[in-house]
């Protein structure tokens, strides 16, 4: 009896009917004055549409994602937190090697939670500040749906000669289907922008016939030993 169950649990494990393998963030980072790459973590990035226009320096709580849903600006207190709209072009301490505009929010908060929307699989982003340098004190970490996520602050230099730019993916290589969910940064007197992103959803694997017919057999092998056991 102890047998067959060994062997039902092999089965099971070997079709992908236990728990699913654990996905991976991994975070990439890009020098200041370079621009984002096209693709991050093999995800082809979509970038956000500049969207402020007229509304610079009004404050907003979310962005509307290129693709579907929003962007929403959380505090340390997990509530809507209000960023003041402006773009690149107009802040003299913001340095990067994007071509063209682009939008870039500011805060003299220290932390921001960016909440990303429904199937995230690759977010890029650039952090600049108007101050001195701050060594190595500010730090971002990232959550996922599947996973360990950055947990631990990875720890980065932001100033006004500074603006180094950021692309954080679920590594999903491993047949898992993780989303990033969020990201949370920690500066002070700063801006974030310049965001891109991948969206989509994970393909759903089936079993081909074959592999279907021989859980089912052993499936029957299992309840006709217990049959006879009952017997």
């Amino acid at each position: 009896m102890r047998k067959n169950i060994a062997t039902l649990t092999f089965i099971l494990t070997a079709f992908g009917l236990c728990s699913p393998a654990s996905a991976t963030l991994i975070l990439d980072s890009y020098a200041s004055g370079s621009a984002t790459p096209n693709t991050v973590g093999g995800y082809a990035m979509t970038d956000f549409a500049v969207t402020n226009g007229g509304n610079i320096g009004s404050g907003t709580t979310t962005v509307a994602s290129p693709i579907n849903g929003s962007l929403n600006f959380l505090d340390a207190d997990n509530d809507p937190m209000a960023l003041t709209r402006n773009l690149a072009d107009n802040v003299n301490w913001w340095n990067n090697g994007e071509a063209g505009d682009y939008d870039i929010f500011t805060t003299d908060q220290h932390l921001v939670t960016i909440l990303l929307p429904e199937n995230t699989f690759a977010f890029s982003f650039n952090v600049g500040a108007n101050l001195g340098s701050m060594g190595n004190n500010a730090w971002l970490t990232a959550m996922e749906t599947n996973g360990l996520g950055i947990s631990s602050q990875y720890r980065f230099n932001v100033n006004r000669d500074n603006t180094p730019g950021f692309g954080i993916y679920a590594d999903n290589s491993n047949g898992s289907c993780s989303m990033l969910t969020s990201v949370t940064i920690e500066p002070d007197y700063w801006g974030v922008g310049n965001f891109s992103i991948n969206q989509g959803k994970c393909a759903t694997s089936v079993p081909e016939p074959s592999s279907l017919a021989l859980l089912a057999l052993g499936l029957i092998g299992f309840g006709a030993s217990c049959r006879k056991v009952i017997d």
